[in-house]
């Protein structure tokens, strides 16, 4: 009994050396040694070639970092619920013990510049995280920055950090500093993704809404096909993913119904074919800003309503309703390309994969202006898609019911538009 006594001891001894060790070899207290020895030196040098009436402070200053006690520091905002431990590994942007936010150095982290955004986001009001995301209570580079397991909310570097822009500001379209996400808004309204992705239930009703897209679990997301490494599985890369990767790939389906009922692949369009890299990362910023993580009232950046567009004819405003309710996510840009649909039956077919919405330059002329508001107003539903291969899986792209959305002068329009787009036939 006694042994066992002295050997619990002698484990728990262990035990208790063990856990010093480790803590005198944590990475932020590493970063603050080297951070103030650094500014020690920095302030040395100028105390060699300083004027006299300027030693006495800058030996003042010497002093206050040859003692500065080695600790955690953490901004606590309540109205945000953020506790960010930020500064202390990254010490230069303390504003509290360095309030001009600056340094002389050019190593990460202690480079510290004081843009902007910083001036105007004062760190005791915003965080850290509230902006840049990230584990702010974590005290390792990797946890901090949101780089390990189970952790679903990375540091967001730049260009997608302009997504927390988009959060507060109700007019980041003008604003300084958020140009990228603001080109990545007019890049999803253009290709149409609203007429089959909903944000906050506004748009159309084929895909998912996206509306909370950056909250969206890991869980519920297979990245099997993403050819990512664990660590790299997040929101933001899975969103880029899918217009920079063939979305079939990413998510494949089961059209040959090997586990039950055929299930075709994802019915978004090829963007990778033409999409420039910049384009999909602007695209990805502004959808990564769709949250429903509230921001207080006193937080928010309220923009004037917009003026009311005027059109000079029944085209025009034809037009932008074509391109307000995204009809280009199936039919092109302009009506000149349908978008492929899996199983769909299409021109010059030889397989599934081959499949396409109409072409409206090709198919809007075989209809009259009666028919063409009637084909608007009730759809074809998925199950009245003509298929390639009966046996397979329903395609995934279909045209809704517009009736209760797009009425009066928007349907009349939108059909003197689509009329107007008609190739038209050789004249004899």
């Amino acid at each position: 009994m006694r042994k066992a006594f002295y050997l619990l001891n002698f484990l728990l001894l262990g035990s208790f050396l063990a856990a010093l060790v480790v803590d005198q070899d944590r990475d932020w207290k590493d970063y603050q040694k080297k951070y103030y020895r650094m500014e020690a030196e920095s302030l040395r040098k100028k105390l060699e070639s300083a004027p006299e009436p300027e030693k006495a402070e800058l030996r003042a200053q010497l002093a206050s970092f040859e003692r500065r006690p080695l600790e955690i520091k953490q901004i606590i905002v309540d109205d945000l619920g953020r506790v960010d431990r930020c500064i202390t590994c990254h010490a230069g942007m303390d504003e509290f013990t360095n309030p001009s936010m600056t340094t002389g150095f050019s190593e990460h982290p202690f480079v510290a510049r004081r843009g902007d955004a910083h001036k105007t986001h004062d760190f005791k009001r915003f965080g850290c995280t509230s902006c840049h995301e990230g584990q702010g209570l974590a005290l390792t580079p990797e946890a901090g920055h949101g780089k390990v397991k189970h952790w679903e909310r990375p540091l967001l570097a730049k260009p997608y950090i302009e997504a927390s822009c988009v959060r507060c500001h109700g007019n980041f379209e003008k604003l300084a500093g958020a140009q990228t996400a603001a080109l990545g808004k007019r890049l999803f309204e253009k290709n149409g993704c609203i007429g089959c992705h909903s944000l906050r239930g506004v748009g159309g009703s084929i895909s998912v809404d996206l509306g909370d897209i950056a909250d969206k679990p890991l869980s519920r997301i297979d990245f099997s096909g993403a050819g990512l490494k664990r660590l790299d599985w997040n929101i933001q890369n899975w969103i880029e993913l899918h217009l920079t990767k063939d979305p079939m790939q990413l998510s494949p389906g089961d059209p040959e119904g090997h586990l039950g009922e055929p299930i075709p692949p994802s019915g978004m369009p090829p963007f990778y074919e033409t999409m420039k890299p910049e384009e999909a990362s602007a695209i990805t910023a502004y959808l990564m800003s769709m949250s429903e993580e509230s921001v207080p009232h006193k937080y928010f950046v309220y923009a004037p309503p917009a003026p009311a567009p005027r059109f000079p004819d029944a085209r025009s405003h034809g037009k932008a309703v074509f391109e307000k309710y995204g009809c280009a996510g199936c039919h092109g840009l302009g009506g000149a390309a349908g978008r492929r649909n899996f199983n769909a039956r299409g021109p010059n077919q030889t397989k599934m994969e081959e499949g396409r919405e109409p072409t409206l330059v090709d198919t809007v002329g075989t209809f009259s202006r009666e028919e063409l508001v009637k084909k608007i107003q009730d759809g074809v539903p998925s199950t009245a898609v003509a298929k390639f291969k009966e046996g397979g899986p329903t395609p995934p792209l279909y045209m809704p019911s517009w009736k209760e959305r797009i009425q009066g002068k928007e349907l009349e329009d939108l059909v003197t538009y689509l009329l107007s787009i008609a190739k038209k036939e050789e004249a004899w």
